[in-house]
């Protein structure tokens, strides 16, 4: 199933209501929408479908579509306003949740957040790396 095609046509409706009405705002012929609904997105003009995915706040991150609205962009802030430790805290718990919702169980599950629990699994040299990091912060403190 092509992403990007239900993608686009969840957002033109969410924003525009109907494909006609996208039509006359991005100046492009509806039988050309309609044909990238239809047939996909890698089965038409790369200029094109780029200039529809921009109106509609798609863009991409490791070949899948994302969708970048008004509630990520203030995640996004409040990220970048977060220190290391915070950021690291952020990924573990996102890390998590992706490898529940794509594992279907918690046992691959790690959770190593500055000494936190584990799944048993030995540390990685990142992982071991990051937490001498964290100790070595907490004794200059």
């Amino acid at each position: 199933m092509d992403t990007y095609k239900n993608l686009i046509r969840k957002r033109i409706k969410e924003k525009f209501g109907t494909i006609e009405n996208f039509s006359k705002h991005i100046n492009i012929p509806r039988t050309t929408i309609n044909f990238i609904l239809k047939n996909g997105v890698f089965a038409s003009n790369f200029g094109m479908v780029s200039k529809i995915l921009k109106e509609l706040d798609i863009y991409t991150a490791d070949d899948a579509p994302v969708v970048i609205d008004g509630q990520l962009k203030d995640f996004i802030k409040l990220y970048n306003s977060l220190d290391d430790m915070g950021k690291h805290a952020v990924n573990s718990v996102a890390q998590t949740e992706y490898r529940r919702i794509n594992s279907g169980n918690l046992q691959d599950a790690v959770i190593a957040a500055y000494s936190g629990i584990t799944s048993g699994k030995p540390l990685t040299e990142e992982e071991k790396t990051i937490l001498d990091l964290v100790e070595k912060i907490k004794n200059d403190k």
